[in-house]
């Protein structure tokens, strides 16, 4: 079958690139990957934070954890709007995909969320180092308490690619006319 086929098959049964945008945040994430994630001040403004990962990217949720304390505006505006955007950005390539969602809600972190993370940041940990950013600051920057960690699961509604060049902002996979 001709990508071409596939493409448009896709396009037909997934309007909003969201299957597409799954397996990419997936593999990046398994690859090591930065994850932010932006909301909606209570001014009305963009807000925008570090997530630690993607323990769980599907087509009815997304999961998603976060350092509390660092976070814990940005999660007081996230309660408050229940709106989210995730970008997940592989190293070092800077390919980029943005998850726009709603019905965000914040959980507890479980052991294999934490499991999850724990491997993710270490392939991302090693992305940096090899990037040269060294040992000692890559460890750090990968590094967080697990007692602060928390959840927040939300709907995917639409997916983008953001990664720089002409295309980014587009829709992933735009449906066909």
């Amino acid at each position: 079958m001709s990508s071409v086929v596939v493409q448009k098959a896709l396009q037909e049964t997934d309007p909003l690139g969201l299957a597409v945008a799954f397996a990419q945040v997936s593999e990046f994430c398994r690859n090591g990957a930065n994850t932010i994630f932006g909301v909606v001040g209570l001014d009305r403004r963009p807000l925008a934070g570090i997530a630690l990962g993607c323990p769980l990217v599907g087509p009815d949720r997304v999961r998603v954890l976060l350092a509390r304390s660092p976070n814990a505006q940005l999660l007081l505006d996230l309660t408050r709007e229940g709106r989210i955007a995730l970008t997940v950005s592989e190293v070092p390539s800077h390919r980029s995909v943005q998850i726009k969602g709603d019905q965000a809600m914040l959980l507890a972190a479980r052991p294999d969320d934490i499991r999850t993370v724990l491997r993710d940041l270490r392939a991302f940990r090693d992305r940096l180092i090899d990037a040269d950013f060294g040992e000692g600051f890559s460890s750090s920057y990968c590094s967080f308490d697990t007692d602060d960690a928390v959840a927040v699961e939300f709907v995917p509604r639409e997916a983008f690619t953001q990664t720089p060049g002409p295309q980014a902002g587009e829709r992933l996979l735009r449906a066909a006319s």
